[in-house]
């Protein structure tokens, strides 16, 4: 398979070669309105702004087959996927699949866990809920909890930061007795967590008539390790160890984000991918989004040799969602060596990066519009006919125009913008948490095509535990650092 995709990688660079001087205007005509945008119910998804010919496409609709995508999607779906390198099953799908969930009893039990939980929710006499988490279990219910912008009975913060400012700061808001603390960590081990944990640990003292182990719940595939820190088995949410992190949105670590809704809110964010794994597993390739998704990045990536992928969202509720893509993205496909040892032929991740995309037009989007570094972009948005969301959405394809097509002046040329940026656009149909759902899967989706295409294993993430075990050896040897490093930072005496 390794000589299938060096030559599928030698083809992609040829026909790059092809239009390495063309632009995209030049590419594009009226009827790709029609022919380059994927609609369902609840996602448009247009391309019609990529820099790409008719040649390219028809063979880029070839890899899939090539590669035998079909049935590595259907494993992925049924929960046959495996993680070699870690030696795990990859269960991400099966939390939101009607059909197995009962075959798998942890999955089965912990919904109606989550459901008793938010039922009860509605009683409490708290108003501030502390999430300690990090990485996808923080982005997730992050994002979660803007995208809903609601204003319910409890406050809820985010907490990760290793220097303690960020809990420092939220504490002072609030009053043990009315704080409850929510601790993710899937091993119940990682040190920015328990750091956290060990300071609200302390500041719960300060007040000794509370017992802490009344206001903590704990979630995590680690049992013992949330019992050993003195989390209640009544408090704890378990979740498979199969679950990866930058995946586990699915699963009872976004049931924080929930408790100012409720437990119908989150079975809509399921069925929202639910709808997106069939729409992936049942749609011809030209017409499957996530798969035309994944194409276009390896073009793009592989073909024009861009390496950088800007991801800008045009409504508030979504401003979080870049930073959820791009750990997402670069996690699972930031690498080059599978776990055979052989290296992929091709140029793995762009760079994932971006912003609210209205900020993000008096500050970076002057580099993209006029700058020498090419960029490739996804713009999202919320299409529900509001007159706020229509008015975004203008302001979106404005953008989209400028960055693709561009603008000449001859009499001014540096008021010229080049365009030339390949750029698709997604919208939501509506601001609701089904939509949302499918928008998150397909991105899920995505990331698995291309890691296929690539020849990569998407569910570990070796260069993250390196760094993780750098830090552990640092914190016992000292000498670590005096040897590779002039100056030694010394704590205050």
């Amino acid at each position: 398979m390794n000589d299938i995709r060096k030559q599928i990688s030698l083809n992609l660079h040829a026909l790059g070669k092809e239009i390495t001087n063309t632009h995209i205007s030049a590419l594009f005509s009226n009827k790709d309105l029609d022919t380059k945008v994927i609609k369902n119910n609840l996602l448009s998804f247009d391309y019609s702004k990529q820099r790409i010919n008719d040649k390219a496409l028809d063979y880029l609709l070839k890899i899939p087959d090539i590669i035998n995508l079909d049935n590595l999607l259907k494993d992925l779906l049924c929960g046959k996927a495996y993680n070699p390198s870690e030696d795990k099953a990859v269960s991400h799908t099966l939390y939101r699949n009607k059909n197995s969930i009962k075959n798998f009893e942890l999955i089965f039990t912990e919904r109606e866990r989550i459901k008793s939980f938010l039922e009860r929710a509605s009683n409490f006499n708290f108003k501030n809920l502390i999430c300690l988490g990090i990485g996808g279990s923080r982005l997730g219910p992050e994002l979660l909890n803007e995208f809903q912008s609601l204003n319910g009975p409890l406050k809820i913060h985010f907490s990760s930061s290793y220097d303690l400012i960020e809990l420092t700061d939220i504490l002072k808001a609030c009053d043990q007795r009315e704080t409850l603390i929510f601790a993710t960590s899937k091993s119940f081990e990682t040190s920015e967590i328990l750091k956290n944990l060990d300071h609200v640990k302390s500041w719960f003292k300060k007040t000794p008539k509370i017992n802490f182990k009344d206001h903590l719940y704990g979630i995590s595939s680690n049992t013992s390790a949330m019992t050993d820190y003195g989390v209640k088995k009544s408090n704890q949410f378990h979740i498979l160890d199969s679950l990866g992190g930058r995946f586990s949105i699915w699963s009872s670590v976004s049931l924080p984000a929930f408790i100012n809704s409720d437990f119908g809110a989150y079975l809509d964010l399921l069925e929202g991918a639910r709808l997106a794994d069939r729409h992936t597993i049942s749609m011809p390739w030209k017409e499957n989004i996530p798969v035309m998704m994944a194409l276009l990045s390896i073009w793009n990536r592989n073909s024009l040799c861009i390496n950088n992928h800007g991801i800008f969202t045009y409504n508030f509720r979504l401003r979080s969602l870049t930073k959820y893509i791009a750990q997402l993205s670069m996690e699972s496909n930031g690498k080059s060596v599978n776990f055979e040892s052989k290296e992929s032929p091709f140029l793995t991740s762009p760079l994932i990066w971006g912003d609210y995309g209205i900020e993000s037009q008096h500050s970076t989007f002057q580099w993209l519009m006029q700058g020498k570094t090419e960029s490739s972009c996804d713009f999202i948005g919320i299409n529900d006919g509001d007159i706020e969301t229509l008015e975004s959405n203008e302001m979106l394809l404005s953008q989209v125009l400028a960055m693709s097509i561009g603008k000449v002046d001859l009499e001014s040329p540096f008021k010229s913008v080049k365009g030339n940026n390949p750029c698709s656009i997604l919208q939501l149909h509506s601001s609701n948490l089904k939509a949302l759902g499918f928008l998150l899967a397909i991105y899920e989706h995505k990331v698995f095509i291309e890691a296929t295409i690539l020849g990569i294993d998407p569910f570990d993430q070796w260069g993250v535990q390196v760094g993780k075990n750098l830090a552990s050896e640092v914190k016992t040897n000292k000498e670590i650092l005096r040897e590779n490093f002039s100056q030694i930072i010394h704590p205050k005496t």
